[in-house]
């Protein structure tokens, strides 16, 4: 009954990437027609000083480009969100713990109902070495999570003329 008086909302990880952008549309579809709240979440990991050749070079963090990378964020990333008529909150996240922890623990702080990313859909080995939040996430998080998968892209493929053939007309054919 408890849950059922209280109002929805959804927290959607944004990185400015392809795959959290069709997560977000996504997000907008199911969140207008619920009433619900979205909190959008960006995770962002202060840089560190890295090895070089001559010494340690100093992170690209500058303070003008944080402050725009924060804009982008509120303004741009936001915008889908803005236009749609969906309330919502920004959280720009200054993270110190790996992205998928930041998000659940976002998550539990706002009592949110469900966790939505979108999936680079790398797969395999890239996913292994790069590492993914929407994994980390499907395997850890007490909430339900939303992987939003990335376009399928269309595939070519050669048809034999004898299969082309018996799919018009309906019938089954064997393929070589």
């Amino acid at each position: 009954m408890e849950r059922e008086m209280r109002s929805r909302r959804i927290v959607v990880g944004l990185d400015g990437s392809e795959g959290s952008s069709r997560a977000l549309q996504w997000v907008v579809d199911t969140a207008k027609p619920l009433d619900a709240e979205v909190v959008a979440v960006h995770v962002h990991h202060l840089a560190a000083y890295l090895p070089a050749a001559m010494g340690v070079t100093p992170p690209m963090d500058t303070r003008k480009w944080y402050e725009e990378l924060q804009r982008a964020f509120t303004q741009d990333w936001c915008a889908p969100l803005r236009r749609a008529g969906v309330r919502y909150r920004p959280v720009f996240d200054d993270g110190t713990a790996p992205a998928a922890s930041s998000l659940m623990r976002i998550a539990q702080q706002e009592g949110a109902d469900m966790i939505v990313v979108g999936s680079r859909g790398l797969g395999g080995f890239a996913e292994l070495l790069l590492g993914s939040v929407s994994h980390q996430l499907a395997h850890h998080s007490p909430i339900p999570v939303v992987i939003v998968p990335p376009v399928q892209k269309e595939v070519a493929r050669e048809s034999k003329p004898a299969v082309q053939a018996a799919v018009q007309r309906g019938t089954l054919a064997p393929i070589f």
